[in-house]
């Protein structure tokens, strides 16, 4: 399943939305980021997630987390930060 960040917390978790699950906020945390991806510090908003959903009592969790879309994500934010300086 896929999806993106939707909301990151300093503490080492946050939120992602997928389309596979609409209305739906899916749990993770740093631990469950595969060893071979971006690290939690690293993640932004908006990045592409790929990983394994699991339910669980207090809704759904997101486990086995790959980052799919770094290099998308680099160049939207390299593109607004162009926008922003040429003001």
């Amino acid at each position: 399943m896929t999806g993106k960040i939707i909301k990151l917390s300093p503490d080492g978790w946050g939120f992602i939305s997928s389309k596979d699950k609409p209305f739906t906020r899916i749990f993770f945390h740093w631990t469950a980021l595969n060893g071979d991806t971006l690290n939690f510090t690293e993640l932004h908003k908006g990045m592409t997630l790929e990983f394994e959903l699991v339910a669980q009592d207090r809704g759904w969790r997101a486990i086995k987390i790959d980052v799919i879309d770094k290099e998308g994500y680099l160049l939207e934010s390299k593109i607004n930060e162009l926008k922003h300086t040429d003001k």
